[in-house]
């Protein structure tokens, strides 16, 4: 059965080539036939993760009422995830944040295997 063009009707005809689109595409068929094995395959990637597959890139959370100083690790504990693992320890390369800031939102993303600090809710 043939697919259906785009206002719902079935082709009538043959599709036809020129000599030269047909050398084209010949030409492309062999290269990709002939090329390395060993590569892998074109692909577009499986969408947005989320953290229990795989890993999320982005997450917000909240860290305890001491200061953040710039160049710490601090534990953000995500605000979304009710399930363990539920924080992520997380560099800060910015700025100093002020102790008395509990509860207050941090967004962390992932580079590579590392979480860092990308932003921080300001009073």
């Amino acid at each position: 059965m043939a697919a259906q063009k785009p206002d719902g009707k079935r082709p009538t005809g043959r599709v036809g080539f020129t000599r030269q689109s047909a050398d084209r595409i010949a030409k492309v068929v062999r290269t990709i036939e002939q090329g390395d094995r060993k590569g892998a395959g074109l692909s577009f990637g499986s969408g947005p993760r989320s953290f229990g597959g795989g890993g999320s890139v982005f997450r917000v959370g909240t860290h305890d009422n001491n200061a953040w100083a710039k160049n710490a690790l601090k534990t953000v504990t995500f605000i979304t995830v009710t399930t363990t693992p539920n924080t992520a320890s997380a560099l800060n390369l910015f700025a100093d944040i002020a102790t008395g800031s509990t509860g207050r939102a941090v967004a962390i993303a992932k580079d590579g295997t590392g979480w860092y600090l990308i932003a921080a809710e300001c009073e």
